[in-house]
């Protein structure tokens, strides 16, 4: 009796699957035919334009004006003989107030134990310092402003030790003490006629990446407060108290802010006497704050109106007060989960400062368009190139402020959770 034998299958082994960084290219870079090509061009297109970049940032290029516009794109004319009349040198005021800076940054160090305000401000101190070793010109300056830069080391220090062994080391100490700090930075920027060494300078003459600075500081820091209480007056069952909510954050998120500087010079001195002592500066900064206030109300609404009505319910159910479940239970939650936002637009408010060009203020911005323009008009042809220069020196300040920021919120954002569960 004969048997029948099925026909054996061979099976053939799966493909093999390449790993590491053939497969990944293979996978993402070279997976068909179409993808293939569009890879080479745009590889080819990258390369070419990076090829000439590098030659032209390392062969061509001439960083030499940086040399001798960085005291003038630092703090504008401040430092200039116009500005500081029979002193001699102006330009170590606004280095004592990076002092104080760094002071309040050894003492927050202090009182937060390390962590992410260690890092911070090691790295804000280390930076500064290191802006002593540019090969910028000390025309009026001398030698003094190099040794005060490093000196933040030491300033550091000193804040770090006085929050750690003197009763000083309590966040509200801090607080008091950077809002003590801040007032003195603006009265050595101003100056206190009679006094010596402290000769009166115009705000005429603050200008540069200074100017930037302390309208973007005084921004964020007071815009923030007025923005939670708009938020929390637009959400107000009073209609008189909402009604103004509304109509302030609709007005200025509705009119942009160069048209807002330019009314603060020209229509704003109208509704005042004429020795009303409502300089530039001032006026310019007290929009900027609105203006920033008004879309941070919006933001902090969104986070307020993302939490659950349960949370406020349970509050009530509890016994707290209305005031006391906003101010222990919603508000911080919804603070928290705006964050990214928040942030955002403290970043866009920093880059806003340069549109007060439109009221005559010399920020880093505008001059450097002063100085290109002067290059054009006066046919400098030879020295036309470092327009290049002094734009990208320019953006690479803006981004390490920018992407400065960005870091910090990616980081706090991880330490609180934000947007798990």
């Amino acid at each position: 009796m004969s048997t029948i034998t099925e026909p054996t299958t061979t099976q053939l082994p799966p493909p093999r699957s390449e790993t590491g960084l053939v497969g990944w290219l293979r996978a993402n870079l070279f997976s068909s035919g179409f993808n293939t090509v569009l890879t080479v061009v745009v590889g080819a297109l990258a390369g070419w334009a990076l090829w000439f970049g590098l030659l032209w940032l390392f062969v061509d290029s001439d960083f030499t004006v940086i040399k001798t516009l960085g005291g003038l794109l630092l703090i504008g004319q401040y430092n200039s003989e116009q500005a500081c009349g029979e002193a001699r040198n102006c330009f170590w005021r606004p280095q004592v107030a990076l002092l104080l800076v760094t002071l309040m940054l050894g003492m927050s160090w202090a009182v937060a134990g390390g962590g992410l305000t260690k890092r911070i401000a090691i790295l804000v101190t280390v930076v500064v310092a290191l802006f002593a070793f540019l090969p910028y010109s000390l025309e009026r300056m001398g030698w003094d402003v190099r040794l005060l830069l490093v000196a933040n080391v030491p300033a550091l220090l000193l804040g770090w030790a006085l929050a750690r062994y003197t009763a000083l080391g309590t966040w509200r100490w801090v607080a008091i003490l950077a809002v003590v700090a801040f007032l003195l930075t603006l009265v050595l920027l101003r100056g206190l006629p009679g006094v010596p060494g402290l000769q009166p300078v115009s705000l005429l003459y603050w200008g540069g990446l200074m100017l930037n600075l302390l309208l973007a500081v005084a921004g964020i820091v007071v815009s923030f407060p007025i923005g939670i209480a708009l938020a929390l007056g637009r959400r107000s069952r009073l209609p008189v108290v909402k009604l103004l909510c509304v109509v302030f954050i609709e007005v200025f998120r509705g009119v942009p802010l160069i048209t807002l500087l330019f009314m603060s010079q020209v229509l704003v001195p109208l509704a005042f006497p004429e020795n009303f002592p409502l300089d530039s500066l001032l006026r310019a900064a007290i929009i900027i704050t609105l203006f920033s206030a008004a879309y941070t109300a919006e933001n902090i609404r969104g986070g307020l109106q993302a939490l659950h009505p349960g949370q406020a319910e349970a509050a009530r159910a509890l016994g707290l007060p209305g005031w006391q479940t906003t101010l222990l239970i919603s508000l911080p939650q919804a603070i928290r989960n705006v964050i990214p936002a928040i942030v955002g637009q403290f970043i866009a408010l920093f880059k806003d400062t340069s549109l007060v060009y439109i009221i005559g203020m010399l920020d880093i911005v505008e001059l450097s368009r002063k100085f290109a323009t002067s290059h054009v008009e006066n046919g400098m042809l030879p020295y036309l190139d470092d327009v290049h220069e002094v734009f990208i020196f320019l953006a690479v300040v803006f981004w390490i402020f920018c992407f400065g920021m960005s870091y910090v919120s990616g980081r706090i954002e991880r330490h609180l959770g934000v947007g798990e569960r």
